[in-house]
């Protein structure tokens, strides 16, 4: 008797039950991504919506620095420590830390110019407290994500697992007790977040750090070959994410901070998707760029191939269930206040799906170095979305943003997968082809 098996099941079981390195990477996802929803949740049950919605404007803003983070030091950090000799990593760390360290202080100065704006009226006073917290502890913040990244790439999962387990309860524990005394808002538990990463990432390093050289030699040819990939990926990043970062002050000028936070419960319950989504990317990035430079574009294309057949059915699942049980789950955890956001949460959960796609189509196009292209697509990206976003929010509220954040994630989607497409099927036997 012939055994049916289907491809997506079989890819599904040899990548979580045959691959410890990704199982850590979703279970380590899953410790971080329950923080963020805990914290949420406890602000908009106990703080209420505008408090909620203050949050989010905030973490919009983090979010925002962390993704030119990821494309300035990370990501060349992950394609280039592959081409560099045991004796000459120490010194490459710290030309990224100084790069880092650049990074931080553009990110503050943004901060204070954001500060000065809200004071001077131009934008919602509202925010200055959330801002003010994040100009002292948005540093460890990045600090954490830096952290986690250069754990991943070397694959000390366990010490990620280890430090996300640290900051989440310490984390968790702060907010119960800041909500206990009556205390929680958008800018306490900014508060709180950068607290718990200062104590965990200072104990980290103190234990466990790398070795970190500084000379001014090999800093200016590091920061050269850093700026020659990064240069398109960080402009690339700057076009494709203002749209994301620009949505929530949109709704907060079109429906309040109230209607922010009602924004801010439903991509809380949809982002349980990034457990999967970026455990997963955790996982794929530094994956692909090893993958493309042992087998070249015939492996990276099997990978990319299993890859998007794991977001199909996860994620697919997992639309399914929320477009069921969403509304109800909503009510639930953040109270009757928060009904009526069922095609809200089934917008966002398809876009999350795209947004797996996107990201995978991403990681093979950084993997192939092919980032002047993918920019072009985060040209387009940020056109589209934009007009999307001045169209839909005004009239619709919510509903409006997440209409436009689903277009967002299927036009990245598909443009990129394209551009996937296209270069996969070009002549290569490895990374190195030029």
């Amino acid at each position: 008797m012939v055994k049916l098996r289907l491809p997506a099941i079989s890819t599904l079981r040899r990548l979580f039950f045959s691959n410890k390195d990704a199982l850590v990477c979703l279970f380590d996802q899953g410790i971080v991504s329950v923080a963020g929803f805990a914290t949420s949740v406890l602000i908009g049950r106990w703080a209420g919506k505008a408090e909620l919605g203050l949050y989010v404007i905030g973490l919009s803003m983090v979010l925002f620095a962390r993704g030119f983070q990821q494309q300035l030091v990370s990501t060349p950090y992950t394609i280039y420590h592959h081409r560099r000799t045991d004796s000459l990593m120490p010194a490459y760390r710290g030309s990224c830390l100084v790069l880092q360290a650049g990074f931080i202080a553009i990110t503050l100065a943004y901060l204070i110019i954001q500060i000065l704006a809200a004071r001077a009226g131009w934008i919602s006073d509202e925010v200055v407290p959330s801002l003010v917290a994040l100009l002292i502890f948005i540093p460890a913040i990045l600090m954490r994500e830096l952290v986690r990244s250069y754990c991943f790439v070397h694959s000390k999962n366990t010490s990620v697992l280890k430090i996300d387990l640290a900051i989440s309860a310490f984390q968790i524990a702060a907010l119960f007790a800041l909500g206990y005394c009556k205390l929680l808002s958008g800018a306490t538990a900014w508060i709180a977040i950068g607290i718990c990463c200062v104590l965990t990432i200072g104990y980290w390093y103190y234990r466990s750090g790398p070795v970190l050289q500084f000379a001014k030699e090999p800093l200016v040819k590091d920061l050269k070959l850093n700026w020659t990939f990064a240069k398109w990926a960080v402009s690339g990043q700057f076009v494709g994410s203002l749209p994301t970062y620009l949505l929530p002050w949109l709704l907060l000028l079109a429906a309040g901070a109230e209607g922010t936070g009602l924004f801010g419960a439903g991509l809380t319950l949809v982002g349980v998707a990034n457990i999967f989504n970026t455990g997963i990317l955790n996982y794929l990035t530094p994956k692909a760029a090893k993958v493309y430079v042992d087998q070249g574009s015939t492996g990276l294309r099997r990978l990319m191939l299993r890859m998007y057949l794991v977001f199909l059915m996860a994620i697919g699942l997992f639309i399914v269930m929320l477009t069921v049980v969403g509304d109800w789950l909503t009510v639930s955890l953040f109270g009757p206040e928060y009904a009526g956001l069922q095609t809200v949460l089934t917008l966002l959960a398809a876009a999350k799906l795209f947004e797996g796609f996107s990201h995978t189509a991403s990681g093979g196009l950084f993997a192939m170095e092919r980032i002047k292209e993918n920019f072009w697509v985060d040209v387009i990206l940020m056109l589209i979305t934009i007009t999307a976003a001045l169209l839909l929010i005004s009239p619709y509220g919510v509903l409006g943003a997440a209409w436009t954040t689903l277009i967002a994630s299927a036009t990245s989607a598909i443009l990129r997968s394209i551009l996937l497409v296209k270069f996969l099927g070009e002549k290569s036997t490895g990374g190195f082809d030029d």
